[in-house]
């Protein structure tokens, strides 16, 4: 890839977060997949979107964490500060019910 190429590139991407941070859908693709660094640390890596959170998942714990905190997106995802705890417990409310099965009134299976 080309020196221009990787410019282009690099302000297509942080135009598209700064799009998509305005309002517009968000696309799971570019936001799973990924690992997902703070400071320079690696704290998990992107598993799922829900609604306006990346959800993170490493060894130890699966993170929440809002979109806003989302400071650049294109190999990896950095992130700002954000509120671990909170992150933490959002985190496991996520996975509690991300296998659950949702029925409407007649018994048929709803999404």
């Amino acid at each position: 890839m080309s020196f221009l190429n990787r410019i282009s590139n690099f302000f297509k991407k942080n135009s598209t977060l700064n799009q998509e941070k305005e309002g517009n859908k968000l696309k799971v693709h570019d936001y799973t997949g990924k690992f997902v660094k703070q400071n320079g640390t690696d704290i998990g890596e992107s598993i799922a979107l829900d609604q306006n959170r990346i959800i993170v998942k490493n060894a130890d714990n699966i993170f929440s964490i809002s979109i806003e905190a989302v400071t650049a997106n294109a190999e990896n995802i950095l992130v700002g500060d954000f509120n671990r705890e909170e992150a933490i417990q959002l985190g496991k409310e996520w996975f509690e019910k991300k296998d659950t099965l949702k029925f409407d009134e007649k018994g048929m299976l709803i999404k």
